[in-house]
């Protein structure tokens, strides 16, 4: 299929989601990338770069009003772009755009993360942290921090990790996102067949935020006339998974 009929294949089903409630409010939601720039990271962070378009168009498809973060590690963490518009956040020779596989020393994904809750989130927003690493959290000492840190919050944090299953002590990260209504994804999947993966991954991130707004907010028109139903949601996916296929062959807190 040629990339001009997958993207109009894209189109008719964001479309089918706008017209599922004539009214709706926008969902908030501002989300941090948190991610690792050590040596072994470059094809991940340019699949992230190559992937943003496709996942900010089906937040705006579903109503999600997203706003963008960006947190690097692999050495010290820092925030090297608070949160901002998309357009913004992926501006050429901006922080994203230039970020590369250029750090290394310790991977204190824990740290980065408490980096991240120092941006500035904008009110009533969702808020998501999605670290991206394929190495252990190496400081263990920074992780009681992050739990304080995460429960002094006025509001939940969804956190989500794409990491390594097999370099994870003690299951941390595969805990830590669970415990605060997120989800643990495989890198090596990613790296495998990163067209599904994304396809999975953006409708999970999709309902933890919707889930999470309509939590708080119940009686906004957005969760009474319109939660996006599986099967739109698996029609726009299919249709980016065909799309990555053409353009490359590469590549919340619960309740305690």
């Amino acid at each position: 299929m040629k990339t001009s009929k997958l993207i109009a294949a894209i189109l008719v089903a964001a479309s089918s989601l706008a017209l599922m409630a004539p009214a709706q409010s926008a969902i908030v939601a501002d989300i941090v990338f948190v991610i690792d720039t050590s040596g072994s990271m470059g094809g991940d962070i340019d699949e992230v770069k190559s992937r943003l378009s496709q996942f900010d168009g089906i937040m705006l498809a579903a109503g999600v009003n997203a706003n963008y973060g960006l947190v690097r590690f692999g050495g010290a963490a820092s925030l090297i772009q608070n949160i901002t518009t998309f357009t913004d956040f992926s501006r050429s020779g901006g922080p994203f755009a230039t970020l590369t596989a250029n750090g290394g020393g310790t991977e204190d994904g824990s740290a980065a993360m408490l980096t991240a809750l120092l941006a500035s989130f904008r009110n009533d927003s969702v808020r998501n942290i999605i670290l991206v690493t394929d190495e252990n959290d190496d400081v263990a000492t920074n992780r009681n921090a992050l739990d304080l840190a995460l429960a002094a919050t006025a509001q939940n944090e969804l956190i989500n990790i794409v990491g390594n299953p097999n370099d994870d002590d003690n299951n941390y990260y595969r805990n830590l996102a669970p415990a605060n209504g997120g989800a643990f994804f495989n890198i090596l999947d990613f790296r495998a067949n990163p067209g599904p993966f994304f396809t999975n991954f953006v409708n999970v991130k999709l309902n933890e935020i919707i889930g999470d707004f309509c939590t708080r907010f119940p009686n906004d028109p957005t969760c009474v006339n319109r939660v996006p139903e599986p099967g739109s949601l698996a029609l726009i996916g299919l249709a980016l998974a065909g799309l990555a296929g053409v353009r490359s062959s590469r590549r919340r807190r619960a309740a305690a």
